[in-house]
């Protein structure tokens, strides 16, 4: 599922996260799945809030994280698009 830079995330409301060192948990507590994260991953997840596109959100974790803004974008739109198939995050109607 291809997302635009436009694109309205929020997380599912079963859902809840957390960091371990420099590893972050998200928690579908539904059906008890656990996913393990990176440290970019996991603050990807904290920012998204149903109010920021994904534009907002790429260029916050650019504040944060010296990457390319293209590679960045490109690699978000493809997570977005991976937590929405595991029922982690869901599009925000505009």
């Amino acid at each position: 599922m291809p997302l635009s830079p436009s694109t309205l995330l929020q997380l599912h409301t079963d859902i809840r996260q957390t960091r371990v060192s420099d590893e972050g948990i998200i928690l579908r507590q539904e059906d008890g799945e656990i996913l393990v994260v990176n440290e970019v991953a996991i603050r990807f997840v904290e920012l998204i809030d149903g109010n920021r596109n994904l534009d907002e959100l790429t260029d916050i974790l650019l504040q944060e994280y010296k990457v390319d803004r293209s590679t960045l974008a490109d690699d978000l739109a493809e997570y977005a698009s991976e937590l929405i198939s595991h029922n982690v995050l869901s599009i925000t109607a505009s």
